[in-house]
Order: C-alpha cells, then sequence, then structure tokens
C-alpha cells in the first residue's frame, strides 16, 4: 500500500522523451560532421545523455510500467529545420553545433520543471544528479558554440 504523502513523480516521459531525441540527433550530427574531433566530442555528448536516460528509466517503469522509448516533437522539428538549413548553410558543422546547443537548452528546461514540483525522494536525487550532468554538456556545447561561431 503506498503512503499517503509519497508525492507522485512528475515529468519523467517528458524528460526522457527529450533525452531520446537528443541522442538520436547527435548520432546524426556525429554521422554527418566532417570534423574527427566534432564526432568524438558529440559521441561523448551522446553518451551522457544515454547515462542519464538510463539512469531516469526505472522511475519511468515504475510510473508507466514500462519503459520510455518515444521523442518529444519539439527536438524532433529542430532536426528536421537543421537538416533544411545545413542543405543550405556553407558551414555544417556550425549548424549542428548551434542547433544542438538548443536541444541541450530543451533538456535543462525539463529537467528544472521537474524539480521544481514536489518530487518522491530517490527521483528527486536522480534529478539533481541529472541536471548537473546535463548541466556540463549545455555548457561544453554553449562554450564550443562560442568558439565556432565566425
Amino acid at each position: 500500500m503506498a503512503q499517503l504523502n509519497t508525492p507522485e513523480m512528475k515529468h519523467v516521459s517528458d524528460i526522457i522523451q527529450v533525452l531520446n531525441s537528443g541522442i538520436e540527433f547527435y548520432g546524426d550530427a556525429k554521422e554527418k560532421v566532417k570534423d574527427q574531433h566534432l564526432a568524438q566530442f558529440f559521441d561523448r555528448m551522446l553518451n551522457a545523455r544515454r547515462m542519464v536516460k538510463e539512469r531516469l528509466q526505472p522511475f519511468a517503469v515504475q510510473e508507466d510500467g514500462k519503459r520510455e522509448e518515444g521523442s518529444a516533437f519539439s527536438v524532433e522539428a529542430r532536426k528536421v529545420y537543421t537538416k533544411v538549413i545545413g542543405a543550405m548553410s556553407s558551414d555544417k558543422d556550425h549548424t549542428y553545433i548551434s542547433q544542438l546547443e538548443e536541444v541541450e537548452d530543451k533538456t535543462l528546461e525539463e529537467i528544472r520543471a521537474a524539480l521544481k514540483e514536489n518530487q518522491p525522494p530517490q527521483f528527486e536525487a536522480a534529478l539533481l544528479q541529472s541536471m548537473a550532468t546535463m548541466q556540463e554538456c549545455h555548457d561544453e556545447m554553449r562554450a564550443l558554440k562560442k568558439a565556432t561561431r565566425h
């Protein structure tokens, strides 16, 4: 029997959907860029997102009875936009970097929204740990975006 004072988890599926979309987007970008160092950087970001996703999946299973495998529409739309702009742009690498930094923003936004809610202690701890990981990724991507700006 559940305790009456235990809060319900909120936003776990939304966060994982954004993570899933970002994983796909980083994978696509990694295949499209010519710079091997950039591809390795994207691979590192992709792995960080996978790690956070796996940290949060048990909570999705607890909430919905199954793993969350969906994706976020807002990130999927950004992927399409990037393909169109990238096809026209002379600096495809910077286009990917810029759009992926926006994906990092969206990920942090989803985690912050979850942290504003009253969450069960274990989920809140996982969110705080995930926030730290994703903030590092965001900061690295922002620095890369500034460094590649022409």
